[in-house]
């Protein structure tokens, strides 16, 4: 499981919902459990919220353009999309979602097609 710290739990929940499709598990006003389809996780509204916090979260996804749509859309923020190379066949859209938690959306790639 992997924790990101809420400012807003209802806020966070249907960030992470609208998203990436994850659904709530469990939730109170200090923490919720999300299920993210292979795990699951956890927003915690204690602690340092309001400050940028660089996570080690990749979610995976299908779709790198839709992701980013998704994102924006739902308020959080783009800061860049990464294109695939040679070792990393990955596109990587590093984002901020709507905590300040910098996280990343990844979709592999077959290194052949790019």
């Amino acid at each position: 499981m992997h924790m990101l710290l809420v400012q807003d739990m209802d806020r966070a929940i249907n960030f992470y919902e609208k998203t990436f499709g994850f659904t709530t598990l469990q939730k109170s006003a200090f923490w919720t459990n999300l299920d993210c389809g292979h795990g699951k996780i956890a927003l915690c509204s204690f602690g340092n919220k309001t400050e940028r916090k660089e996570t080690t979260l990749i979610i995976e996804v299908d779709n790198y353009k839709e992701a980013a749509d998704k994102i924006k859309a739902n308020g959080g923020q783009v800061i860049t999309i990464a294109e695939p190379y040679e070792n990393a066949p990955v596109y990587n859209v590093i984002m901020i979602d709507t905590e300040n938690n910098q996280v990343v959306a990844s979709q592999m790639v077959n290194l052949k097609a790019v």
